[in-house]
This record gives structure tokens, sequence and C-alpha cells, in this order.
């Protein structure tokens, strides 16, 4: 590895943390939940956003529910950026009804969206007002605003209820590499740890390694990054193309409810064909992985901020 976008590194902001990455890694994409609802960003214009937003209100008020009042039970604006609607999806929805907040910022569309009971819509409309109030833009990747980072934007918050990610990042130079990021708020009792789980996915994979040249072990063991007490499990198997491809994993359960100890779960693979590409050679030498693996996880830290409440 030389000096090619591997060896320099680039800062992401990943929920209450920070990643250093080679330069040439790219986000490919993932998942967010924050206060019990999905996430989900769109580049979009203002206007397209006034369009969209105006358009859904026009279908839910015009079309009636079997109950015989419109789809729309439910608005609120806390400002002319965000519309949050309380509505039955269609006419013959009973179950739940859904809420959906909308925000629009520096040229970005998010929503929002959870479930509600039919008998709580207005006290779930008006949580939704003041979670999507939270989200604003952010400049760089290192903000130094409290909250939860997504894609270009925060929630600016002293922490939440609820609140998870799971993304990719792609390195360029070297397609076949990809990097997990994943953290969650405990709700309850963090999960068993990583190796005490080995036996199970060892005998998921047993067949396929038996089949195509077995498992092998390069390094596992507790390991502590910051405060953050954790295990990792490095070794090779066999992937869907019979390749010996990497698999490191570390990963850190964490402490009930405390958003500044969530689970945590970082991954490098080689051999990743996701997404329909062309199976590759798998492009690093262990060596060249342990490399990547030790900078990228030795980088994780959480987010400092002005209050002082997130450290480094």
């Amino acid at each position: 590895m030389n000096e090619t976008g591997i060896e320099r590194t680039v800062t992401h902001c990943v929920g209450r943390f920070l990643i250093d990455l080679p330069a040439d890694a790219e986000y490919v994409g993932g998942s967010y939940d924050y206060a019990f609802a999905t996430v989900e960003r769109k580049p979009m214009g203002r206007d397209a956003f006034q369009q969209e937003v105006e358009a859904l209100e026009k279908r839910l008020k015009d079309v009636k529910h079997d109950s015989g009042t419109s789809l729309l039970l439910k608005t609120s604006s806390p400002n002319e950026n965000i519309k949050v609607f309380g509505y039955w999806e269609s006419k013959d929805q009973r179950v739940g009804v859904d809420i959906s907040g909308y925000g629009w910022i520096n040229g970005q569309r998010y929503l929002l969206h959870k479930g509600a009971s039919p008998s709580k819509v207005e006290a779930a409309v008006t949580r939704m007002g003041a979670t999507m109030s939270k989200l604003q833009g952010r400049e760089g990747n290192t903000p130094t605003t409290p909250g939860f980072c997504i894609e270009q934007a925060l929630f600016a918050d002293a922490g939440s209820s609820s609140e998870s990610l799971n993304i990719r990042f792609r390195l360029k130079g070297y397609s076949d590499i990809v990097v997990d990021v994943a953290t969650t708020l405990n709700a309850g009792d963090p999960p068993e740890s990583l190796l005490s789980r080995k036996p199970g996915v060892l005998s998921a994979l047993g067949g396929l390694g038996a089949t195509l040249g077995g498992i092998r072990n390069i390094k596992e063991g507790d390991r502590k990054i910051g405060d953050h007490p954790g295990q990792e499990w490095l070794m090779k198997a066999p992937n869907d193309h019979g390749q010996q491809a990497h698999l490191f994993t570390w990963e850190a359960p964490g402490l009930h409810a405390d958003e500044l100890h969530p689970k945590i779960r970082i991954e490098v693979q080689s051999g990743n064909s996701d997404g329909g590409l062309d199976p590759r050679p798998i492009s690093m030498t262990d060596k060249q992985v342990l490399e990547l693996w030790d900078r990228i996880l030795n980088s994780l830290r959480l987010r400092p901020t002005e209050d002082g409440n997130e450290i480094p």
C-alpha cells in the first residue's frame, strides 16, 4: 500500500463517534434509525421538496378511509422546512397509523417514518415534530454540536432513547475491500460477547469451509478501543466464489441505555462483490489487511463536542 488514498485518511462522523478511513473509501450506503423512526435521505431542491409534500397531503385529503374520514388524520409544521403527517396509508388500514416527518436542509430531503397507535396520533405527530426540529445540517465531517450524525446532517441532542446505524464504505483502489460500521443503543441488556457466539458462526460456515478449503483463524481475543472493552476475531474463510477472503470483526457490547457506550461493530472484508460487482481476486495480503485493520480500529473515538460531554 502506498500514497494512493490508502495511507492517507479522512475522518468520518458516524453516530456519536469519529473514525478515520482511507481517503479513497467511498460511502456505499446503509441504514439509520433515530427516536424509533427510520431515516431516509434524498438529494432534492426546495421546490421539488415542496411539491412532494403538497402532493402527499393532497392525496391523503382526497382519499377516504373505510371509517369515513380522509386518510389524513393530523399535520404539523414546526417551521417552513418541516412537515409532519399522521395518516392511514390505505383505506382499509386498521391496526396502526403512519407517522412521517419531512424536512429539507441544504438541498437534502430527510424523511423519518414510524408507526403509532390510532388513539395516539396527535401525541405521535407532536413527538415527530420535536424530533424533526433537532435535525440540522453539518459542515464537514467533524461537527462540534452534540448529537447523532447521519448522512450530511445530525440530530442535535443530549441523548436519545433509540438510535442505530449500519453503514458501508468501499475502497476505490481495492474494490473488493469493504468497511462496515454499526452502532446500536442497547435498550435492554448488552448482547453476548463476539467470541461467545463463535461456535454458531463456525457451524454456519462449516459446510462451505469443508467444501472449499476450510476456515483459518488469524487472530482472536479481547481488545479495548478507548474505553470500549470488546473482542476481535480475524479469520479467512471461503466466500461464495471459492476465494479465501478476509473477515475481520471487532465488537464492543456496550452498556445499557448509554448512548456514549452503545453496542459497536466494525468489520473489514475482502473478496466482497455485493451490489452486482464482478468478483475479483483478493487485492490485499494478510499483512496489508492487518495494517489497514489496525489503523481503522485504533482511530475510533467519541466525537469531541462544544459542551464537553463527548470526549475524544
